[in-house]
């Protein structure tokens, strides 16, 4: 009977998730898993760094709307990766980082790189666990891609005993998980969806936030349904950006302060109240907050709500819409001749022009503004921009326009500097077809410089 050893069972469980490509490091007890992948159709992408490894794959599963795949080596290679869980923990993005470690038999024996790798990562993954023996490797694999996708995104640590990884078992024994997901997306609560339809179509300066949760149900038409429909402004968070193109006519990021002070009603969808938005603070206290997430213990936090609806972004939002249906005539005309359009649109002009000298400027050296503009001017519209840094950052912001989903990547909740390059390389990966700019700080570049030299090797353009 042919036998199969545990680094091939875990290329094959990447090849059976449909991932085409992994990030990592070749050492120790891993390998193997890096060279059984093209066997398998898995491209491995060797980085210079554990932490870019775990960027990358990030970055790569946000792009390409799927699981990111980081293989790191034993001992440092591990702690080098926790950076990058800490950061898809934060950002509740979907990402499997499989560790090496030492055999199991050789344990508490002062074994080279003998590391207790779990605890390491209990705190900032979904799940963090060591499997037990080469037979369960499918079994782990599958459970941890359903965790990483499931509900609200998050990374997971499997760790990987050398032992495990080269053992062998019986081809014919091995047991292959199927149909560990599902993909009915799930619905609101429909009281609530008409409780929040009712409190939409009687507001009188609504708004909406759009964050990033929504990449991975994308209900790029219904959201652009719904405030066209309403003549409804909106903002969104730093990687919500492109489901509804910036250029919309609805879209007052450039007076955000100002919206987000006087809103009666807020509309809250795959985004969290957390620093970037005050924690709600900055509502009105009288202002209706509808808040939709997939997380349930969510809902609620920071800030309380009128309408609180557990479930798929694109799900409950065509329940809204249909809900609505036959009530929305004359609502976006009306809005747009109103006084709080109005006034918005008065406070983008303004800040428009407090920076328009920047964006002109003929400085010596160029400032960002200027630079960034110049920028924003060549490349096209479906254009990824990873940004990173701390003024950079904020110049970004400002200056460059997303257009399309998934096309905008910074260091999100934690801020964490050097994503920049890695984020870069893993997008490009996941859409070769497309342009992708990296707009780094000096000091966020030389975290991760040397990924540059990933991507030359690789031919990543």
């Amino acid at each position: 009977m042919a036998q199969v050893e545990g680094s091939s069972l875990v290329a094959q469980s990447i090849q059976r998730e449909g991932i085409e490509t992994l990030f990592g490091l070749a050492g120790g007890p891993i390998q193997d898993i890096m060279g059984f992948g093209p066997h398998f159709g898995v491209r491995p992408i060797g980085v210079r760094h554990e932490q870019a490894a775990a960027f990358a794959a990030t970055a790569y599963g946000f792009v390409k709307n799927e699981v990111g795949v980081a293989v790191l080596a034993a001992g440092p290679a591990v702690s080098n990766g926790v950076t990058g869980a800490h950061v898809a923990f934060d950002n509740c993005l979907p990402l499997v980082i499989l560790g090496g470690s030492g055999a199991q038999k050789g344990r508490y024996t002062g074994t080279f790189q003998e590391t207790d790798n779990v605890p390491m990562y209990r705190g900032i993954t979904k799940m963090a666990v060591q499997v037990d023996s080469t037979a369960r490797i499918p079994e782990y694999m599958a459970m941890a891609f359903r965790k990483a996708r499931t509900g609200r995104p998050g990374p997971v640590y499997i760790d990987l005993p050398s032992d495990v990884l080269q053992n062998e078992v019986d081809e014919e024994s091995v047991n292959w998980p199927t149909n560990y997901y599902t993909d009915a997306p799930s619905p609101g609560n429909p009281d609530q969806v008409k409780r929040a339809a009712e409190l939409l179509l009687n507001a009188e300066r609504p708004m909406m936030i759009i964050g990033k949760g929504v990449r991975w149900s994308e209900p790029t038409a219904e959201l652009r349904q719904l405030v066209e429909t309403l003549g409804m402004p909106y903002v969104t968070s730093p990687m919500g950006r492109g489901f509804i193109p910036d250029d919309h006519p609805m879209n007052f990021a450039a007076a955000r302060s100002a919206i987000m002070s006087n809103a009666d009603v807020v509309l809250i969808v795959g985004s969290r109240l957390n620093w970037m938005f005050g924690f709600g603070r900055q509502f009105p206290a009288d202002a209706k907050i509808i808040h939709i997430d997939i997380e349930a213990e969510e809902i609620g936090s920071n800030r309380p709500v009128e309408v609180g609806i557990v479930g798929d972004a694109k799900a409950v939002l065509q329940q809204i819409l249909a809900e609505m249906e036959g009530n929305t005539a004359g609502l976006a005309e009306r809005a747009e001749e109103g006084p709080w359009l109005t006034a918005l649109r008065e406070r983008v002009e303004s800040n428009a022009q407090s920076i328009q000298s920047r964006l002109t400027s003929d400085a010596n050296p160029i400032i960002t503004h200027r630079l960034l503009h110049e920028v924003s001017q060549v490349f096209p519209r479906d254009t990824i921009y990873t940004v990173d840094g701390q003024t950079t950052l904020a110049t970004g912001r400002q200056v460059l326009q997303s257009y399309t989903p998934a096309s905008r990547l910074n260091s999100g909740s934690n801020g964490c500097m050097g994503v920049g390059v890695p984020f870069a390389v893993g997008a490009k990966l996941a859409r070769p077809e497309v342009p992708v700019v990296s707009v780094n700080g000096d000091c966020a570049f030389g975290f991760n410089a040397m990924e540059m030299e990933t991507a030359v090797r690789h031919n990543v353009p």
